[in-house]
């Protein structure tokens, strides 16, 4: 599965790197592309001419969270179930070349696993997020993989990530950790293996170009966000499991006035710019607020 969303600079990139990765392997590919205004749709169309396992999912909805809802619930059981593994990537990363053997070889050998996790190949801070995925037993959203079984418990149990959640590979990552069981489990670390052998690259930001310095800023706010939505999850889901999971992240809003903000050294003020956006929306939300 490949998410995408407006992501015609480098699409086909991603695509031609899944196959370059495994040049022995059959894959079915499904991009969903979610919410996409530019040309995406169209040349991940094009390219299924030239290589018909590639496959377009068009979703109206410009939303990564229910993208992985629709293939986990309705792309897996109509087009592609049964299979021993999926792999889930992002549409602007590439695969490093074994990476899909690897992730494979590491679920096989680790029958408690039900995730196998790749790292970055590429980044301004590549030895320290390596090290946090292989000590911490984390996942990322670039590049990671679910055991077949896990996959068909998620749709047996109906577990589906909540709509404009920042952090959902984090969410992920502990639903795998939890064993979809959060009520009853600390995390287990042996549920996601860390497959160094497994490796995902990206079009690094540079500090020459101010599209960038942009980007930057809004993916640390966004970060904020992902840290406090946690926050605001983690305690229904210890108290009452999966029955707590809100369709949309923005349902528990309103109680982030009982968020505090601390210090995070730089991050501070990005953090502080998250929780007056999620206390506005959420304050929007309470009774009597505008929407």
């Amino acid at each position: 599965m490949v998410l995408a969303y407006n992501e015609e600079r480098h699409i086909a990139a991603c695509l031609d790197s899944i196959f370059a990765a495994e040049p022995d392997g059959r894959f079915d590919v499904y991009v969903m592309a979610n919410g996409c205004t530019d040309r995406t749709g169209e040349i991940v169309t094009e390219y299924g001419r030239k290589r018909p396992g590639v496959h377009l999912v068009e979703i109206a909805l410009g939303d990564k969270c229910n993208a992985w809802n629709v293939f986990i619930h309705e792309t897996v059981p109509a087009r592609c179930p049964g299979r021993e593994v999926y792999f889930f990537m992002d549409g602007d990363a590439t695969v490093v070349p074994g990476s899909f053997g690897a992730m494979g070889r590491a679920l096989a050998g680790n029958p408690r696993a039900h995730s196998a996790a790749a790292v970055p190949a590429a980044g301004r801070n590549i030895e320290r997020d390596r090290r946090q995925i292989m000590e911490e037993h984390s996942l990322v959203a670039n590049l990671y993989s679910l055991r077949g079984t896990f996959v068909e418990r998620l749709r047996a149990q109906g577990v589906r990530i909540p709509l404009k959640l920042e952090g959902d590979d984090g969410l992920i990552g502990a639903l795998v950790k939890w064993d979809l069981k959060p009520q009853d489990h600390e995390f287990d670390l042996e549920r996601i293996v860390p497959c160094a052998d497994a490796a995902f690259a990206f079009e690094p930001m540079s500090p020459l170009r101010l599209s960038d310095w942009k980007t930057y800023w809004k993916r640390a706010v966004r970060y904020g966000r992902r840290r406090y939505e946690f926050d605001l999850l983690r305690p229904g889901l210890r108290e009452k499991g999966l029955a707590a999971m809100p369709a949309d992240i923005t349902e528990l809003y309103p109680r982030a006035e009982s968020l505090p903000l601390t210090w995070q050294g730089a991050y501070t003020l990005t953090n502080f710019v998250a929780l007056r956006q999620m206390r506005r929306i959420g304050r929007m939300r309470s009774p009597g607020g505008a929407g």
